[in-house]
Formats: C-alpha cells, sequence, structure tokens
C-alpha cells in the first residue's frame, strides 16, 4: 500500500478523513503527532440510538468551539461529519488517523488494545458501571432462567442498552440454553419506557429488560410496580459507551481535552450534549472499569461465531 510521507497539514488531515483516505495518511500522523498541536476527535453513529444526529453534531461543534473561546483550550478538532460510522471509526483508531473517539462497549473491544488505560471518560451515572435487569410479574410461572423458554420479551430501546444482546447471549449460553432468537418467541424493543415496564405489569408480555436505574425509577413513580413485578435476572456491572484516547497521543493536549469533557456543562453547547446522553457530566476512569463489559463482549463474539446449533453452553 502506498503512504504519504512527511507532515500531514490539519487541512490534509480532516479532507482526508472526510474523503475516506485514512490508510494512506496514518504513518504521516504518527510520524508528525509529536509536532501537532491538536487531536482529532470522532464519535461513532451508535451511540446515539436514535438520537437527531444533525442536532448532536451541531452541539459538539459549538461547544468545541466554545470552549476554545471561553478557556483557551484548543487542543480538539473533529472529523468533518463528527459522528461516523462503526466500520470507520474502528479502522481510523486503528490506523492512527483518529485521536480521542466515542464509541460503544461492542466497539471499545476491538480498539482496547490501542486505548491509553488511564484515559477513559464515561457519563458519571455509570461511572462504576451499571446493571441491566430482567423483569417479570410475580403471579408468573418464570422463577428461573429456564422458565423463559418461549417468553414474549420486550426491552428498552435506548443507548445505554447496545450490550442488551450480548448479556442475554452469555446469560443463556451460561445456562446452557440457545441463542435469544432461538430461545424466546419474540424480543421486541420500544424506546418509551413506560411501554416496556406496563405490559408485563398487565401481563400482555412476559418479561421485560431494562437499566436498573431505569426500574427504580419507575417504581419510585408507581410502587404498585414493584410490589407486582419483581427482578428474574441482574448482570454484571458494565460500561455501554465510553471516551478513549489512542496511546502515544500528546499527553498535554489529552490532559487538556478530558478537562474539558469533565467541565462539558460549563457552557450552553455542553450543556446541550449532557442533556443528549441524559446524564450529569462525565468522569475519568481506568480501564479496570471495562472488565467485566469487555469479558461479556468476547465470550459473546465467540459464541456468533459458533457454528448453528452448538452456540449454547458455557465456554
Amino acid at each position: 500500500m502506498e503512504t504519504t510521507r512527511g507532515t500531514i497539514t490539519r487541512r490534509q488531515c480532516l479532507t482526508g478523513m472526510a474523503a475516506a483516505t485514512a490508510a494512506s495518511l496514518a504513518p504521516g500522523l504518527l510520524r508528525s503527532e509529536s509536532k501537532r498541536t491538536f487531536l482529532i476527535v470522532a464519535i461513532s453513529e451508535e451511540t446515539l440510538a436514535g438520537a437527531n444526529v444533525n442536532d448532536a453534531r451541531a452541539a459538539y461543534r459549538v461547544w468545541i468551539r466554545e470552549v476554545g473561546n471561553q478557556y483557551g483550550i484548543r487542543t480538539a478538532e473533529p472529523v468533518p461529519d463528527i459522528f461516523i460510522s462503526s466500520n470507520d471509526i474502528i479502522r481510523d483508531v486503528r490506523e492512527g488517523a483518529i485521536d480521542c473517539y466515542g464509541v460503544t462497549a461492542l466497539e471499545f473491544a476491538k480498539i482496547a488494545d490501542l486505548t491509553d488505560p488511564d484515559s477513559l471518560v464515561v457519563q458519571d451515572y455509570f461511572s462504576d458501571g451499571m446493571e441491566y435487569v430482567l423483569i417479570v410479574h410475580n403471579q408468573s410461572r418464570f422463577k428461573t432462567v429456564s422458565d423463559l423458554r418461549g417468553a414474549n420479551i420486550i426491552a428498552h430501546l435506548h443507548r445505554d442498552m447496545v450490550l442488551l444482546p450480548a448479556w442475554l447471549s452469555v446469560t443463556l449460553a451460561d445456562n446452557n440454553l440457545p441463542a435469544p432468537e432461538s430461545f424466546f418467541a419474540s424480543l421486541k424493543f420500544n424506546a418509551s419506557l413506560t411501554q416496556v415496564v406496563l405490559p408485563v405489569f398487565f401481563r400482555r408480555l412476559d418479561g421485560a429488560c431494562l437499566a436498573r436505574q431505569n426500574w427504580e425509577t419507575a417504581m419510585e413513580l408507581n410502587p404498585q410496580l414493584g410490589r407486582d413485578l419483581q427482578t428474574l435476572v441482574v448482570s454484571p456491572k458494565i460500561v455501554p459507551n465510553v471516551f478513549g484516547f489512542r496511546r502515544g497521543t500528546n499527553a498535554s493536549l489529552r490532559k487538556a481535552l478530558i478537562d474539558s469533557i469533565q467541565r462539558v456543562s460549563t457552557v450552553t453547547a455542553g450543556a446541550q450534549i449532557v442533556a443528549l446522553y441524559q446524564s450529569k457530566g462525565f468522569a475519568l476512569r481506568p480501564i479496570s472499569v471495562m472488565k467485566d463489559t469487555l469479558e461479556i463482549v468476547r465470550r459473546y463474539e465467540r459464541l456468533k461465531a459458533q457454528p448453528a446449533g452448538l452456540s449454547k453452553g458455557r465456554r
């Protein structure tokens, strides 16, 4: 493969990524990185989970500009579209064309080996991990995971639930049961939390999957839910989305960008970003917080790679 040699200018870098030529730019970017005065930032479209991508792009562009004007921090330049496809962001991180990336846990598993282990930034409300729960009605026949065979399940459609297929697959395999698509009669998704919980309460559906914090909120608003419904299965603590930095990025630039991310809510556009992710802010965490998450993802990938009919059971 032919490579571009010499120093890559900012214009060449951004234009090159817009044209998806990161493969030819990567060697030059890596050689000139120590001389660069900014980090290239991109976010996976998969982190949006239905949110309006144009609104999200506008908020990020304004936030980066406001951070520079208000704090004098000019360390980040987004790729032209800011939000790019999963395949593109993984490829460009691996080829050295992106320095800071917001990705789902499924994507992070593919670039964890390239990520600085001490510089992960995650949303505050799952800074130490979050849990998924599967709830059923107290009067149902479902007492164990195995009892759910042929059940009709509904799940919350939300960016935080990106690991649900992986968790369900691993949970069923641990109980020597087949994959979700074979085990359940149906698995549907709904963006409305009410439409996830109430069908189980009224026994129109058999079970619901949602984040524990959302389940606790639902019980606070309607205590009857907590009296008539119960948690059948709980996931390990997982981190569904994360901001990471490629190993070897300029430490001072990285620190300045992390500081600005942690202060995101102090500028107007930053408050819009926080609202987009339905959190209050972001926290700096070590890569160890991803241990259980990465285990689930890697086991899930192995299960998917097995021939049909052999995907049940333990590792």
